[in-house]
């Protein structure tokens, strides 16, 4: 049951202080000496411990837990674009209903933050179609990937997927791109009728003009957007913390129709 910890292996530090607690996401090297609020920590004393373990420390205690593959991904990976956040990548795979199996695709994959997500369901049997149409961008989303280990239902194309042609049925499509009325009319005979095709825009000037530009056989289903907002661990104290996760980007579920007037 027991998992040591390796030379070089992620690792989370949750310090504790008091009432004040903070995460530190790190790699564990035996010569590292890492700074946390509760006082400074050396690698001798986490390489070989095994996850779950406490060090007192001369101000409180830390605590060595394993990271969540979500967290690797968020903490050590590599950022070449804006990337979208656990608390929207979660919420537009179920809102998409992304289920093990499914044919999927992605545009805009950026540094492959919700591919990952959306591989995690998909694996081992479904697939990922993800197009990004700049070759660096798309080196770097399969080296995060391949992070999560999720990375062998991955289908990665170069190109503008408005130009897409040799597509399998589609089980739900995923847009993050600065115009995506532009391709809708393109992926409309793709995507299987009433399955939903989610948008992810940054700004509400997309959304007007998205309602403005939509092709025919397209509904426009929902807009939401998701914020989230921590909470202090103090029993005697319980309230918000001043962290919080706002505005990120809108969320837009449409649904292929078979209505083409």
């Amino acid at each position: 049951m027991e998992e040591r910890i390796e030379e070089g292996d992620p690792v989370k530090l949750i310090a504790i202080v008091g009432e004040r607690r903070r995460e530190y996401h790190i790699r564990a090297w035996k010569a590292g000496m890492y700074s946390t609020i509760a006082g400074p920590v050396a690698g001798r004393q986490i390489v070989g411990s095994t996850y779950g373990t406490r060090i007192d420390t001369v101000r409180g205690q830390v605590y060595l837990v394993k990271p969540t593959w979500i967290e690797v991904l968020q903490h050590h990976a590599r950022r070449k674009t804006q990337v979208i956040y656990p608390k929207d990548s979660g919420y537009i795979a179920l809102r998409a209903g992304i289920k093990h199996g499914y044919t999927v695709l992605e545009a805009g994959i950026g540094s492959g933050f919700l591919s990952a997500v959306l591989l995690a369901i998909l694996c081992p049997d479904g697939r990922l179609i993800a197009y990004e149409t700049r070759k660096e961008h798309a080196q770097a989303a399969r080296r995060n990937i391949e992070l999560t280990g999720h990375s062998n239902c991955l289908e990665l194309r170069i190109g503008d997927v408005g130009g897409a042609r040799d597509l399998p049925p589609l089980d739900a499509i995923i847009l993050d791109l600065p115009d995506p009325w532009t391709v809708l009319g393109n992926l409309h005979p793709h995507l299987k009728p009433g399955r939903p095709a989610i948008v992810f825009v940054p700004t509400a000037n997309q959304i007007i003009k998205l309602l403005q530009n939509l092709p025919s056989g397209w509904l426009i289903e929902s807009i939401e957007e998701i914020i989230k907002r921590e909470w202090e661990p103090n029993p005697e104290a319980l309230r918000p913390s001043p962290r919080m996760i706002g505005h990120t980007g809108y969320i837009i579920t449409l649904r292929r129709t078979t209505v083409t007037e």
